[in-house]
């Protein structure tokens, strides 16, 4: 007999995408069950770079304090040409965010934080060990049956400060147990091999071509690095270093089609590999391995009350560091939505917008990757010199340096299309400009404190006017009001405005603050709940 559980919620996958997932959830009052085929959260380093935008939902999560100590912020990017010249630095420009614009992280650190605030929520039951088995859908329900393997694990790495671990392995002599999980919706964060997308039959488009790199991951390295990823287009084996904190360092190889993976990853290889740089016999391999980056992106987000999110819906190769930071997108996106739908103040037809927004961003994502990573390996001589005459060049056309210095070709969401609307009639061209992107947040005053602005908007959505005076008047669905003092001066264009933000922070619409609740009206029939702020403004 199968064990069985309903929930508003499963997520399938414990990944960063799906613990993320697991706790925005429950944290917007939802029963989540979160199902993982390992024995525990992952404890290799895979991924490395996180956003401001990354980070921005870190801090709602409340769990910044603890990852920013193991975090080197706000860092950029070193490319090194021909002969070692230096032909590029590239760093973020000014944070908009809250949080810097790219910062080094530890996976296995912020899976164990992330894991932790699951653990610790009692919407969230956690369920390793645990494969499924079959998706079948019907008309207001998924029903998702799995295997768990052996005893059921805590779920916990042991990543932070070293901890010896609370996980589980799995016990061959145990019996399997056979579960059966009813859900309302499910969101699929399993992964490049997503058993969801192959079970839905949804298909990959884009290239098959893949592209092997050696990856060698350091510990007790000494000194304190500058904040720099070096990557070396030398032209013969390019290679990236990526420095973090506490003596992490990262170093990466590209793997020539002729050699052997197993072999280029022996002691002695990695030792001839990384020498160049570095003397690794007085330091700590924390792994060495071989990994492919794939180019490809799921024909379809959604099937039915099935939600595809991270590697499950897009795979990209690593060079513009943008594949966790596109899945914790993906993690908000389908997030909100669902519990809006789920809690009747938003139309089903409000997670088809999950798919219209954050596709074509993850496929734009997908072709920067590429681009980035031919410039990056490329080994051809004359392209090669070609490539370090263009980008030295850059220098003298301002406009084109900034663009490329200043990392202006990594696009971020605009969306035009979804869960938006146009700014009204009588909104300034520039206050227009803030629709479809995530809103600044800058450090407010509020009487004599300062705040970020995150920590000033209630839960769900948010109307924030601007006022004469740099003044922001914050009001939530339940009415409540608050006043703070944009000293920064961020939102000064659109004085005189109000602003609908939703509730991944992403500005829907904008209009004269007289318009207020034409603005409200643009997208009630999408989103009925937004009525509750006539009705909180009328009590």
């Amino acid at each position: 007999m199968a064990e069985r559980a309903e929930v508003d919620v499963l997520v399938i996958g414990a990944g960063p995408t799906g613990l993320t997932t697991a706790n925005l959830l429950a944290d917007a009052g939802l029963s989540v069950a979160l199902i993982e085929k390992n024995s525990g959260s992952g404890d290799e380093p895979r991924a490395i770079s996180a956003t401001d935008e990354t980070l921005r939902v870190m801090q709602h999560l409340g769990i910044m304090d603890l990852l920013a100590p193991e975090m080197l912020m706000d860092t950029g990017a070193r490319y090194f040409g021909l002969g070692g010249k230096v032909i590029a630095d590239v760093r973020p420009g000014n944070p908009r965010l809250g949080q810097p614009g790219k910062s080094q992280f530890d996976q296995p650190v912020l899976e164990g934080l992330l894991y932790e605030a699951a653990a610790q929520n009692e919407k969230i039951s956690l369920h390793f060990n645990t494969a499924a088995t079959s998706i079948s859908q019907h008309d207001d329900r998924v029903r998702v049956t799995a295997t768990r393997l052996g005893e059921r694990s805590t779920g916990y790495n042991g990543a932070l400060a070293g901890d010896a671990g609370l996980h589980t392995a799995p016990d061959a002599d145990a019996p399997a147990t056979d579960l059966e999980f009813t859900a309302s919706w499910v969101i699929a964060c399993d992964g490049g091999r997503s058993f969801t997308r192959r079970e839905l039959g949804i298909g990959l488009e884009g290239s098959t071509q893949v592209e092997r790199w050696i990856v060698v991951d350091l510990l007790d390295v000494p000194g304190n690095p500058e904040p720099f990823a070096s990557f070396h287009c030398n032209g013969t084996r390019p290679a990236v270093v990526v420095p973090g904190v506490n003596g992490r360092r990262r170093y990466e190889f590209m793997l020539f089609d002729h050699e052997n993976g197993e072999a280029m990853i022996s002691t002695e290889s990695i030792t001839k590999l990384v020498a160049p740089y570095q003397d690794i016999t007085k330091v700590t391999v924390r792994r060495a391995t071989v990994y492919t980056a794939h180019q490809r992106i799921a024909d379809s987000y959604r099937s039915g009350r099935v939600l595809l999110a991270g590697d499950a819906a897009h795979l990209m190769p690593p060079f513009a560091g943008q594949g966790l930071n596109a899945g914790i997108r993906d993690a908000v996106g389908a997030s909100w939505r669902v519990a809006a739908v789920l809690k009747g103040e938003a139309d089903e037809a409000i997670i088809d917008d999950y798919a219209i927004e954050r596709r074509p961003h993850a496929a734009d994502m997908v072709k920067l990757s590429k681009r980035i990573g031919w410039v990056v390996m490329n080994t051809n001589p004359l392209i090669t010199r070609i490539r370090d005459a263009v980008v030295t060049g850059t220098r003298v056309i301002p406009t084109l340096n900034r663009w490329l210095t200043q990392m202006r070709f990594l696009k971020q969401p605009h969306y035009t299309r979804g869960t938006v609307v146009s700014a009204l009639a009588g909104v300034p061209h520039l206050a227009a400009e803030f629709v479809g992107r995530s809103l600044p947040q800058p450090d407010l005053t509020v009487g004599t404190k300062t705040q970020k602005l995150d920590e000033l908007l209630g839960r769900g959505w948010n109307l924030i006017e601007v006022a004469a005076g740099h003044r922001l008047i914050f009001t939530d669905q339940h009415g409540n009001t608050q006043i703070a003092v944009d000293s920064s001066r961020v939102f000064d264009a659109a004085t005189g405005t109000v602003l609908l933000l939703r509730p991944d922070f992403y500005v829907a619409g904008i209009a004269p603050a007289r318009e207020r609740r034409a603005l409200l009206q643009a997208l009630t029939d999408k989103v009925p709940g937004l009525g509750a702020f006539d009705a909180a403004r009328k009590h």
